[in-house]
């Protein structure tokens, strides 16, 4: 899409917001409904969309990954809204409420929200931040990934079907359109990938000082501690290295437990990655994305294997099966130290003591997801010794699942938080207003200053 397009679509959305700025409850409740009604009517559409753009996914997982959770946030707005849009009432100081001053905070719509949404999950990270966009009130442009093309040319296909040009609308296009979609100058804009874009966003989005919400990921580790459940932790594991290929921003990246830990964990790995794969058929199978993916995931072993790492491969003999690489102990120049995997691939360190596991952590930029296997102790420990978008224990990936959880980052994980109530204030406006009295304060306090002057300023300083 050229910019001779992609202006006249966000003039329209601003006409839209400007033309009512300030959407009532049912005019934000019919909007949502209409986002479900898509959701639900065309869901076969969009799943054969997904397939095809992946080379083959499993419909049954597009159907709970990309469309159940979207539906979700969606009915969880729709139930919390009218709770969400009430003005709050805020303290008065008692020298201005002597006056007959009142204070409150309310949350108003910003305008135009752009979307930029990634190829993992095409529609629950375009749609589930529109739901929080519509909730909010704003008009909303999306921007989907080129990489998952058939999926954003069916949404392009569907949203002027259940939204008019003034409410919603999308925009396909390369890489280039994405860059100049965004330097628009939105009111909010929301990116969901990786962290060298996100710092290109960034410096175009200063021109015009447009509040970001950045997910972008990162190294996400799973910490054991001493006494943790193992055949739980491959369990979980193995989970989150199957679901959508390991192609999750918030899936596994890294296991740190210690040598102990290690020769009793790698049989219990290969027996889940067993029976994982021995419930399956062909068609639950997800793909990587694109050769250019699997070439990266390859090379991210391959490096890993020539600086020092010990590697296995649980896969399995019938196609489309589970297939895992589990690289131990690379040395710490390796590329997938550094690098977030994001596929089906695992790497292990061990470390000597639950102090020397959460140092490591510490060393490397702050994760979208911590995940924490043993005791509340263990658990209290991380949580008092870490940084994390978010804090998981005993479990993997199902903090997402909860539409009532912020989902965010922190530092190279991103900024921000959407889905539920925080998606709702960050596409909002959070407004001070402030009621002024029937008694004029200000003569009291400017010249001529009044006798009680004195008095009124040494009150103040003690309230």
């Amino acid at each position: 899409m050229t910019d001779d397009l992609l202006n006249p679509s966000l003039a329209a959305l601003r006409r839209g917001h400007k033309s009512d700025p300030a959407p009532v409850l049912a005019t934000r409740l019919d909007r949502l409904r209409r986002l479900r009604a898509l959701l639900l009517e065309r869901e076969a559409d969009l799943l054969d969309a997904l397939s095809h753009d992946f080379g083959y996914r499993s419909k049954q997982q597009s159907a709970f990954a990309d469309i159940t959770t979207t539906v979700k946030s969606v009915n969880h707005a729709i139930k919390n809204l009218s709770f969400w849009m009430q003005s709050q009432r805020r303290q008065t100081d008692l020298s201005l409420r002597f006056s007959g001053a009142r204070c409150e905070s309310a949350y108003t719509p910003k305008g135009v929200v752009g979307i930029l949404s990634p190829w993992n999950f095409p529609i629950n990270l375009a749609l589930s931040p529109l739901a929080s966009a519509l909730a909010a009130g704003n008009t909303a442009f999306i921007k989907p990934s080129e990489i998952t093309a058939a999926t954003a040319e069916r949404l392009a296909h569907l949203i002027p079907e259940y939204f008019g040009p003034e409410e919603v609308q999308v925009a396909l296009g390369d890489v280039d359109t994405s860059r100049r979609f965004a330097a628009l100058p939105f009111d909010h804009l929301i990116y969901t990938g990786g962290e060298q874009v996100a710092k290109s966003i960034m410096r175009s989005a200063a021109d015009n000082l447009v509040p970001l919400t950045l997910e972008l990921g990162g190294k996400c580790p799973v910490i054991v501690g001493p006494g943790a459940d193992l055949d739980l932790v491959a369990r979980k594991v193995a989970f989150g290295k199957y679901f959508n290929a390991g192609q999750i921003c918030i899936a596994p990246d890294y296991v740190l437990m210690t040598a102990d830990q290690l020769d009793q964990f790698l049989p219990k790995l290969a027996r889940a990655v067993t029976r994982a794969d021995a419930s399956t058929t062909d068609n639950d199978a997800v793909s990587v994305i694109n050769a250019r993916h699997k070439q990266r995931l390859e090379q991210l072993i391959s490096d890993a294997k020539n600086k020092g790492a010990q590697l296995h491969h649980f896969a399995s003999e019938k196609p489309g099966g589970y297939s895992l690489h589990v690289a131990i102990n690379p040395g710490e120049d390796a590329d997938i130290c550094r690098e977030e995997i994001f596929g089906p691939s695992l790497m292990i360190k061990t470390a000597d003591s639950l102090a020397s596991q959460i140092a490591m952590v510490g060393e490397g930029p702050h994760p979208l997801a911590i995940y924490v296997f043993g005791d509340r102790r263990t658990f209290d420990e991380v949580a008092k010794n870490s940084q994390s978008g978010a804090l998981i224990h005993n479990d993997i990936i199902f903090q997402y699942a909860n539409d009532d959880l912020p989902f965010g980052g922190i530092g190279a994980s991103g900024m921000g938080k959407y889905r539920g109530i925080d998606g709702f204030r960050e596409f909002s406006n959070h407004r001070a207003i402030y009621r002024g009295g029937g008694i004029d304060v200000s003569k009291m306090v400017t010249p001529p200053y009044p006798r009680i002057f004195g008095a009124i300023n040494k009150i103040m300083r003690k309230l």
